[in-house]
């Protein structure tokens, strides 16, 4: 089973990564027209057909926030113990955000099917939503003031979607087939699109010669922040899980979004903050690199195991 999750994604992966390698085209258009058309598209599309009880999705949105906190605070404890102080700020938008959207989705379609693909979407919305104010703010820490998040997600179409999707659920509104199936249909083309996106990015992240090298403290303290989000996401997760009921898929879910690689995103936050980018896309890169073995082994073991 994992070999038919993990393949799909690395070739359409690999397609993007390869485009942007060669073809020096601007793919901006591209990501800002999946971000204002198709994901919204997707969100409500997923969430007003979902079978998802509202204590479930209270409870996945609970699992994320106090997911969140603790992972903020596992990082904060490495980096001073580590007497790395000084990039703890770069270090939580690399350890504290994962990429959920364009590489945790396909992953769990191609894994779980579509009803974990629509508890996934519930934890992309609340980590666009963390990414926009609490990413902004970690990010701002290192310079200006951190409301510009609060517009930015006052501006995202996915947050108009997400409330649009609750009223109809709340109110009982009925959507009819021939509103339901184009939305529905725009919605599903997101998967592939943000997949090669996601290569292009990475064809074009700019890594800076110290981590080429791999040599001395830089190269440390990328592995620490690649082992807070790789290995410490899941683990963090699991220790969360023990405190509630929550139903196998579910879990599955949740324990799979929150080992992801970080989000693409944060390196552009990073970037306009100045809050030392370049570490930021370093431990993007080599994380998303690496995670490809670490989220192959953690399919097995949840398969296996839970």
């Amino acid at each position: 089973m994992v070999i038919n999750v993990i393949v799909p994604v690395l070739i359409i992966l690999g397609a993007g990564y390869l485009f942007g390698k060669y073809v020096k085209v601007d793919y901006s258009p591209i990501s800002k027209f999946s971000m204002i058309v198709l994901s919204p598209a997707l969100i409500f599309s997923f969430l007003i057909r979902s079978n998802l009880s509202p204590s479930s999705i209270f409870q996945v949105v609970v699992v994320i926030l106090v997911f969140t906190i603790m992972i903020a605070a596992v990082t904060v404890f490495v980096m001073k113990i580590t007497d790395n102080k000084e990039i703890i700020n770069p270090a939580l938008l690399s350890t504290v955000f994962p990429n959920t959207g364009n590489f945790g989705l396909p992953i769990l379609l191609f894994a779980y099917g579509e009803e974990a693909f629509s508890i996934g979407v519930i934890i992309v919305v609340v980590n666009f939503v963390l990414m926009y104010s609490l990413g902004v703010y970690f990010a701002s820490l290192e310079g200006e003031s951190w409301a510009k998040g609060i517009r930015n997600i006052l501006k995202l179409p996915t947050t108009y979607a997400t409330l649009l999707a609750v009223l109809v659920l709340t109110l009982q509104i009925p959507v009819p087939d021939f509103i339901y199936d184009p939305i529905k249909l725009m919605g599903d083309a997101m998967v592939p699109v943000v997949l090669l996106i996601l290569g292009i990015q990475l064809s074009r992240t700019n890594i800076q010669s110290e981590s080429m090298s791999m040599k001395g403290r830089y190269s440390i303290n990328i592995a620490f922040i690649t082992g807070i989000r790789l290995i410490g996401g899941p683990v963090i997760t699991l220790g969360i899980l023990a405190l509630f009921t929550v139903e196998p898929l579910t879990a599955k879910v949740l324990i799979l979004q929150n080992a992801m690689p970080t989000a693409v995103l944060m390196t552009m936050i990073a970037e306009e903050y100045k809050a030392q980018s370049s570490l930021v896309a370093n431990a993007t890169f080599i994380n998303t690199i690496a995670s490809v073995i670490s989220i192959t082994a953690l399919l097995y073991l949840l398969e296996t195991y839970l």
